[in-house]
C-alpha cells in the first residue's frame, strides 16, 4: 500500500516522527510533500529537513504563499502522483485548504483509485466566507475520510454536513524518550532558578492567558521563579511586570529555542500552566505543549477553554478561564503539597504512554485508514 501525506508540519524533523512510526507499524510506502519553505512570525524561514536514512521519501515543492496554511497552492503539474501512485492521499491542511483541493483535482487525473483524508482542528463555527465556502463545499464533498483533532472540530464539520467517515486525534504525538523525566538541574543552575519554578512555553499573547497568570501570582504566597519561553507581543508587559514583583519572585524569559531543547527547560519546571483563554477569533485547538510536559514528568494546570480539560483528563487541574484566584489556589496547592505534585505528574506520564506517543497516533492513522479501504 501507498501512502501520500502532504503538510508544512513535516518540514519538521520532530514532526516527522510520526511519519516514521506508520512506517515501522504497517511497512507501508509512505511519501510526504512538502513546500520547499515556510514562513512563520517567531521561528522565521523553515526550510525542509531531509534524513536520507528515513523509512519515507520528502518531496519538497514549490508553492506561493509561504505561511498562509489556508491559500497556499503547490507548483506542480502532477503532484508527485504520476511515479508514486499512492492508494491514499491524507492532507494535513483543513477542510477549506487550497492544497487539499489540488489534491483532490488531481487526484481525478493521476490517482482515481485513492482515497482522500483531510486533517482539521478548526474549532470555532464558520461564519459566511464566500467565496472560500465554496471551496470547503467541493473539498467536504469530493472527500473519503476526515480526521479531526478536538471534540468541537466534529461537532462543527458535522454541522456543515460532513457525513463521511471520521475519527478524532491529534495530528502529532510525543517522542517520550525525548520529552522524559530528569531533574533539570543544570538548567536550574545555569538559569539561576532557586524557588518554586512555575512553567509557560508558548507565544506570548493575550488569549494565552498571560495575564490571568500575573493576577494569580500577585496573591501567591511565597516565592517562585516563572520561566516562560516564547516570544510575542506581550514581552515588554511581562518585563514591566516583573520589574514590580517583590524579593523572592522572578520572572526568567527564555528565548524560543529548537523543539528538541524544550525538554531540558520543562526538567527544571515544577508545575506548567497553560492558562489560555476563548476568543471571538481562536480557541486552544488541543495544548500539545501539554502533553509534552506531562511527558516530561511535570505536574500541568490548565483552564477550561476548549480542548485543553480533554487533553490533560485526570491527570492535572483544570481551573475556570480567566478566573486568576482559581488559578492562584491550583498553583499554591501544588506549590505546598509535593506528594500530590509528584502524583500528578506521574499521573501525565501515564497517560501520554497511553494515549499520545507517536507510536499511539500512527497505530490510530493506520486503522482508520484501513477501515477507508474496506468500505
Amino acid at each position: 500500500m501507498r501512502v501520500l501525506y502532504a503538510s508544512h508540519t513535516y518540514l519538521v524533523g520532530e514532526n516527522q516522527k510520526k511519519l516514521a512510526a506508520i512506517v515501522a507499524q504497517s511497512g507501508i510506502e509512505l511519501a510526504v510533500v512538502v513546500p520547499h519553505l515556510w514562513k512563520e512570525p517567531v521561528l522565521g524561514t523553515i526550510y525542509p529537513h531531509i534524513d536520507v536514512a528515513a523509512p519515507y521519501k520528502i518531496f519538497p515543492t514549490r508553492i506561493v504563499f509561504p505561511g498562509n496554511e489556508m491559500r497556499f497552492i503547490y507548483l506542480s503539474v502532477d503532484l508527485h502522483m504520476q511515479n508514486f501512485r499512492p492508494d491514499v492521499i491524507v492532507v494535513e491542511n483543513g477542510i477549506g485548504a487550497l492544497s487539499y483541493t489540488q489534491f483532490l483535482l488531481y487526484k481525478r487525473k493521476f490517482a482515481p483509485q485513492a482515497k482522500a483524508v483531510f486533517f482539521t482542528w478548526w474549532n470555532i463555527p464558520y461564519r459566511t466566507r464566500q467565496p472560500f465556502r465554496a471551496i470547503e463545499r467541493f473539498n467536504m464533498t469530493c472527500t473519503d475520510g476526515a480526521i479531526v483533532g478536538n471534540s468541537e472540530a466534529e461537532i462543527i464539520l458535522r454541522g456543515q454536513g460532513y457525513t463521511g467517515p471520521l475519527t478524532m486525534l491529534p495530528q502529532l504525538g510525543v517522542d517520550t524518550d525525548l520529552f522524559s523525566g530528569g531533574d533539570g538541574k543544570e538548567v536550574r543552575g545555569r538559569l539561576g532558578l532557586r524557588q518554586f519554578v512555575i512553567g509557560y512555553a508558548g507565544r506570548l499573547v493575550p488569549e494565552k492567558g498571560l495575564r490571568v497568570l500575573m493576577d494569580a501570582l500577585g496573591s501567591f504566597k511565597g516565592q517562585f521563579d516563572l520561566l516562560i519561553v516564547g516570544s510575542g507581543d506581550m514581552e515588554n508587559e511581562l518585563r514591566v511586570w516583573a520589574s514590580t514583583l517583590p524579593k523572592g519572585k522572578k520572572l526568567h524569559l527564555h528565548k524560543s529555542v529548537p523543539h528538541a531543547q524544550i525538554p531540558e527547560l520543562m526538567q527544571a519546571m515544577d508545575v506548567f500552566v497553560l492558562p489560555s483563554l476563548t476568543t471571538p477569533q481562536w480557541k486552544e485547538q488541543f495544548g500539545h505543549v501539554l502533553i509534552e510536559a506531562m511527558a516530561c514528568e511535570v505536574a500541568v494546570i490548565g483552564s477550561n477553554s476548549a480542548e485543553i480539560p480533554n487533553v490533560i483528563g485526570p491527570s492535572g487541574i483544570v481551573v475556570p478561564e480567566g478566573d486568576s484566584k482559581r488559578l492562584c489556589t491550583a498553583l499554591q496547592q501544588l506549590a505546598d503539597n509535593a506528594p500530590k505534585r509528584i502524583d500528578l505528574a506521574n499521573k501525565g506520564r501515564l497517560r501520554v504512554l497511553e494515549k499520545y506517543t507517536n507510536e499511539k497516533i500512527a497505530k490510530h492513522t493506520l486503522e482508520f485508514i484501513g477501515h477507508l479501504l474496506s468500505i
